[in-house]
Formats: C-alpha cells, sequence, structure tokens
C-alpha cells in the first residue's frame, strides 16, 4: 500500500497546465524579439522575408499546441518538445543573423530556464549539449581543419556554455527544493493525522481517477467501506487516547492485508475505506474477510488491559453496483450497514 507518495510538480494537472501556458508567453516573447531585430536589424530583405516566413510558421506551431483542442491538455513531453523546438529556432535565426557573432545568441537562456524549471536535470542537460552542439556548428565555418578541437577552441566553447550550465544548475535546484516542499505541504494535506492514511478527500480524488481509468480501460475495481464496532465503548471505558490507539491499530492491519496498489483512508471518524484496482466482486470479499479475521486476532496492551476490535466492511463493485463514487460508497455503506446488523443479530 502507497505510503506518503511523493508528488512531482510537473506531474500535477493543475502546475503542468500553469507550466504550459508561461512556456506559450515564452515562445511569443521569443518571437516578437525576433520581430523587433528584423525591423530594427540591418539585414538584407531577402533574408527579412525569409525569417519572417520561419517565425510564422513557429507562431503556426505554438498555436496548434496550446490552441487546438487535439493539444490542449499539458504533458510532460509536449513541454520537451517546445524546448526542444525553441532551441532549433534560436538556433536558426541566429546562423542567419550573425552566427556566433549574433546578438540574439543569448536567447538560448530562455529553453534552458523553461527545462529547468519544468522538465528537471537530465532533460535540461541534454539541452545544454544540444545548445553546445549548436554553437560549435554556427561557427564551424571559421574553424579548419582540427581547430575545431584545439584546446583553445574547446576552452571558447566551454566558457560560453559555463554561464547557461551554470544557471541550468541553479534554476533546477530552486526547482527540486520547490519540489520537496510541495510534496510535504500535499502530503500533509491528503494524510490522515491520526493513522497517516489517506484522508477523505484524497480517498475521493484517487476514487474518480480510478473512475476515469475503469470507464476509459473497460476495468473493474472494488471499494470497502468499513466500521470500527466497539469505538464508543473503548473511549467509554478507556479514554480517547485507547481509542486513538484502537484506530492506529486498524490502519497497521490495512497496511498488513493489503497490496501495494491498494490505497486505504480514514474516511471519518472510526469509518474506513479501501480502494482496490483490478478486484473483483469475489476478491473483495476475500480481502475484507482477511481484514476483519487478522483484527479479530489482534489486540493491543492499554494500561493492562487488553484491547481488541471488530470491524463492519460492506463491498462495492464497478460497475456491477455503479459506476459514479457516489453510487458505489452508497451500496458500501448499505452493506456495511447489513454485515453490522447481521453481526449483531449473531452475538444476541
Amino acid at each position: 500500500m502507497t505510503k506518503e507518495p511523493f508528488f512531482r510538480l510537473n506531474q500535477e494537472p493543475d502546475a503542468l497546465n500553469g507550466f504550459s501556458r508561461t512556456v506559450a508567453e515564452i515562445e511569443w516573447l521569443l518571437l516578437v524579439l525576433m520581430m523587433f531585430y528584423l525591423v530594427v536589424g540591418h539585414l538584407e530583405e531577402e533574408v527579412k522575408v525569409f525569417l519572417l516566413g520561419g517565425l510564422c510558421a513557429f507562431a503556426s506551431f505554438v498555436m496548434v499546441f496550446h490552441y487546438f483542442n487535439f493539444f490542449a491538455k499539458a504533458n510532460v513531453w509536449k513541454l520537451a518538445i517546445e524546448t526542444w523546438v525553441m532551441i532549433l529556432l534560436i538556433t536558426w535565426f541566429v546562423w542567419h543573423t550573425g552566427r556566433q557573432n549574433s546578438l540574439l545568441l543569448n536567447l538560448y537562456f530562455l529553453p534552458i530556464i523553461t527545462s529547468s524549471l519544468a522538465l528537471g536535470k537530465l532533460t535540461t542537460l541534454l539541452e545544454v549539449i544540444l545548445i553546445g552542439t549548436c554553437y560549435v556548428y554556427l561557427g564551424k565555418s571559421g574553424v579548419t581543419g582540427n581547430g575545431l578541437f584545439s584546446l583553445s577552441e574547446g576552452s571558447v566553447l566551454l566558457t560560453w556554455l559555463f554561464p547557461m550550465l551554470l544557471v541550468g544548475y541553479i534554476t533546477t535546484m530552486l526547482s527540486n527544493d520547490i519540489y520537496h516542499a510541495f510534496s510535504r505541504v500535499k502530503t500533509s494535506a491528503q494524510t490522515d493525522e491520526l493513522t497517516s492514511l489517506y484522508n477523505r478527500g484524497a480517498f475521493m480524488e484517487l476514487l474518480e481517477k480510478q473512475l476515469h481509468q475503469a470507464r476509459r480501460g473497460g476495468r473493474t475495481f472494488s471499494l470497502l467501506l468499513g466500521d470500527c464496532n466497539n469505538l464508543k465503548i473503548v473511549n467509554d471505558r478507556y479514554g480517547h487516547e485507547a481509542g486513538n490507539l484502537l484506530l492506529r491499530s486498524v490502519a497497521d492491519n490495512f497496511r498488513h492485508c493489503l497490496r501495494g496498489c491498494d490505497s486505504a483512508a480514514r474516511y471519518g471518524g472510526d469509518e474506513f475505506t479501501v480502494l482496490l484496482p483490478e478486484t473483483t466482486a469475489e476478491e473483495a470479499e476475500l480481502v475484507a474477510k482477511r481484514i476483519k479475521e487478522t483484527l479479530v486476532a489482534t489486540n493491543f496492551n492499554y494500561r493492562g488491559n487488553a484491547v481488541s476490535t471488530d470491524i463492519s466492511v460492506g463491498v462495492a463493485t464497478y460497475p456491477q453496483h455503479g459506476d459514479t463514487a457516489e453510487l458505489l460508497l452508497r451500496h458500501a455503506d448499505e452493506a456495511m450497514y447489513a454485515n453490522k446488523r447481521e453481526s449483531k443479530s449473531r452475538a444476541a
């Protein structure tokens, strides 16, 4: 069962959409700067027309990636493609405006900073290598024979690349700090403080994602809704400290009984929920039975008193018992209370 997941900021839909909007603004800024250079730069008319055509093609590329419905959803791969295309555009434009002497050579910092913030170390390093290769290509016409690999030429290349490596490294470190801070905040917001399981809000989020995947892939899954049968009795007899220990005991039991792909949550009070991907109703019933048997066989010592508990569990399976979160939870709730009534009648 998943514990304390690490949330990558560039895997969150809202953050990805924000990154995508920012990249689009950077691309338009890049276009504006290049257009401005075409107006004020001393270029031949034929070159200006040629470059203007290329910029129009790049503008079309940006519009397709950001404003057509087919590419409307932000993805990490899409951001990566856009930064690589930006590098190629800058190289192409600089080639026609002075090569290594071009005033626009520093535009390479834009994709480096973008990649550092959104894509991580490896992609940024690969882009720095690509930019270094482009820089060598831009100056190759002025280097003869083995001059390209001479100590002096290599020193010039490293001197030019060093600021980009430094900017990329520092920006990546800062973004990693943001990622880790975001991960801690996200984990804290989605975790029940007492049991360290998911809380209700996080579980509902996971359930909606599971429903989306099941509808898209035609798969089944089950959920369990469980309720402790004697929490109030334990609280009244031994106090709330003992009741808290009982809830932690139930949470530990879930960790022991569930698979790595399953997710358990404290739904509220003494109620717990479990999400079981790729699990039929029959398999879910076996899981519920294992949880109950393990919990009954387990107890903890509280000030010399052996405290144990039992749990009533209801099962709901998609799509057999409903195709929405509300219907599935309602069915599981009804099944849970039916099991609770049955247990009380047997005890009587």
